[in-house]
């Protein structure tokens, strides 16, 4: 993989699955060219680990590394000639933004209950959004976001994915159609 893009992945979040266990961490860069996860905890024993699966959420796309990894305290070292494949990638670049967002399930044209919560990331394409609350009903949800300059942003979101964090949820969504000008105003915050 290019070196452009392995710096690229700097400071984004990680998965790493160790067969039943998994920790999260943030990249950094390693001594010779390969990455460095600096995990939340350690959580596993080193004797026990044969093959490491390292997923990064970049900011264009997701990153899977699978093979032979060094772990030490807390510390997964993934050497420059790892494994790597782009599972996904985004039409849209997405920026870490720390957005006030609401959830709105729509149960139905009645009523409207809002959950608050805050942007992990945000684009074009769409936006991960953590909440303390897990929304209620299977409908896709209406995000509501407040930008920085004061504009309000409503548009119809499809679910991709819900994690459960423990304390709390991370909704990943994707916009299903934005107007002209909420998608200037997303663009500008993402370039910004």
């Amino acid at each position: 993989m290019e070196q452009s893009i392995l710096d690229s992945l700097v400071g984004m979040p990680a998965l790493v699955e160790t067969g039943l266990v998994e920790a999260t961490g943030f990249v950094s860069k390693g001594d010779v060219g390969g990455l460095v996860i600096a995990c939340d905890e350690q959580t596993w024993c080193e004797a026990d680990v044969d093959r490491v699966v390292v997923s990064v959420f970049g900011a264009e796309a997701l990153y899977r590394f699978s093979g032979r990894c060094e772990l030490r305290k807390g510390e997964v070292e993934i050497p420059a000639g790892v494994s790597v494949e782009r599972v996904q990638r985004r039409s849209w670049p997405r920026r870490r933004l720390d957005v006030a967002a609401t959830l709105c399930p729509l149960d139905d044209t009645r009523r409207v209950a809002g959950i608050p919560g805050r942007t992990v990331d945000l684009g074009v394409g769409g936006l991960c959004v953590e909440t303390l609350r897990p929304l209620h009903g299977d409908r896709d949800p209406v995000v509501i976001l407040t930008l920085p300059d004061g504009h309000s942003i409503v548009a119809r979101t499809t679910t991709v994915d819900v994690e459960d964090l423990g304390d709390g949820w991370r909704y990943r969504l994707a916009f299903g159609h934005l107007e002209t000008r909420d998608a200037n105003l997303i663009l500008g915050l993402v370039a910004g």
